[in-house]
């Protein structure tokens, strides 16, 4: 498969991965053959799981317990799942507003710390909205972490200022 190639081709790095994959809980079975052993960290968006689905539904061999941001069966929602042989857990950000589906997750890489956030932003609320949250999260956490990766599905109108939110630092 080309994840394989690519992980292949990219055996002494990290391989992420970011999918909206719109209900998991029925394609799960089919996820976890499509990453095994071929990406290192991924974010998955639009879940649609609430605390009916317990974590261990979702366990893939080779990853850790994956991290989750849940609202319902509906829509949204994050899930990430981190190679077990990473260093990863969640940083909690009191300040972020609840409504922001988002998961911020530290890893740690060749004596390097990363924050990693996951985030899902439906397409009806302001982006200025979760660019503006978002931001100051980075901003409170930019002397703890040197590097940081922004993934996830951002439903932005505003094309040019999602690519700016991904690449920026």
């Amino acid at each position: 498969s080309s994840l394989n190639n690519l992980k292949i081709k990219n055996t002494n790095r990290l391989v992420f991965g970011n999918l909206n994959i719109n209900t998991i809980y029925n394609k799960f079975e089919q996820l976890k053959h499509t990453i095994n052993k071929n990406i290192d960290v991924l974010v998955v968006t639009e879940t649609k799981l609430d605390s009916s689905f317990p974590s261990s539904q979702f366990f893939i061999n080779g990853f850790a317990r994956p991290f989750r941001r849940d609202r319902d069966k509906n829509g949204g929602d994050v899930m990430i799942f981190v190679g077990d042989d990473i260093p990863s857990k969640e940083v909690r950000i009191n300040f972020v507003p609840s409504d922001i589906e988002g998961i911020f997750i530290e890893i740690n890489i060749r004596k390097t710390k990363w924050l990693i956030v996951g985030c899902y932003h439906p397409p009806s609320p302001n982006d200025s909205y979760l660019f503006y949250n978002l931001g100051k999260a980075l901003d409170s956490l930019n002397s703890t972490y040197k590097k940081f990766l922004l993934v996830g599905d951002f439903n932005s109108e505003d094309h040019e200022t999602e690519i700016m939110m991904c690449i920026a630092k």
